[in-house]
């Protein structure tokens, strides 16, 4: 019981912000010309961005993990790089069904699991950021392989077919792998059709992901 205590404890700093200062002064847009060179050393696209949060170059968020990150510039030599949570739930008569939810991946896989997870990618990708910056190299980013015996990327366009005609069942759903829901889309006629027809316009823009996260985009 301590045990899990203690890895409570740890998950609840996991996704606290990463901080650390440059020896010497920059702006934003240096950064991210710097960045920009070595686009490839990282998982996630970027970008600069204003608005209310402040000007900060924003990393887009990971799909398996639902989390972005922010990266502010203080007093041209102090860096912050901000967890972002964004969750994608779905939810069934008040109870959570969606890849990261208690049910699916287990109390443990849901709380200290996940939060484990997060805090690995933000220091990776905080470390990547802070070598760059410091004139180090870096290698670039490589997607994990496929594991023996495991599944090769989805077809787009077979995607798209089966939503847009099975989709009321969910075929869909079960062809990418995501049995828990394909089988909630089955019992609701594709959430009362409108899941369906949000699945079908993430596929058609290629926002729509496997049972791993992988996007499924047309090549």
């Amino acid at each position: 019981m301590s045990n899990f205590t203690d890895s409570m404890k740890e998950a609840a700093f996991a996704t606290n912000p990463r901080e650390f200062d440059l020896s010497y002064s920059t702006t934003l847009e240096e950064i991210m010309e710097k960045l920009n060179a070595r686009a490839a050393a990282f998982q996630m696209p970027f970008k600069l961005k204003g608005g209310i949060p402040g000007q900060r170059i924003a990393f887009e968020k990971e799909p398996n993990l639902d989390v972005g990150l922010w990266l502010f510039l203080k007093d041209g030599t102090h860096i912050r790089i901000q967890p972002v949570i964004s969750e994608s739930t779905t939810t069934v008569g008040g109870m959570r069904v969606d890849k990261n939810s208690v049910l699916r991946k287990g109390v443990k896989g849901a709380t200290v699991g996940l939060a484990t997870e997060r805090g690995a990618y933000i220091d990776t990708v905080t470390e990547t950021v802070k070598k760059i910056l410091n004139g180090e190299t870096v290698e670039d980013y490589v997607a994990p392989a496929v594991p023996v015996g495991g599944e090769a990327s989805k077809d787009w366009m077979i995607t798209l077919l089966l939503c847009l005609f099975c989709g009321g069942i969910g075929v869909h759903r079960y062809y990418v792998g995501k049995i828990g829901t394909g089988i909630l889309y089955t019992l609701t006629l594709g959430i009362f059709g409108i899941g369906t027809l949000i699945d079908l316009i993430k596929i058609a823009t290629g926002k729509f992901t496997d049972k791993n996260g992988n996007y499924i985009r047309k090549q």
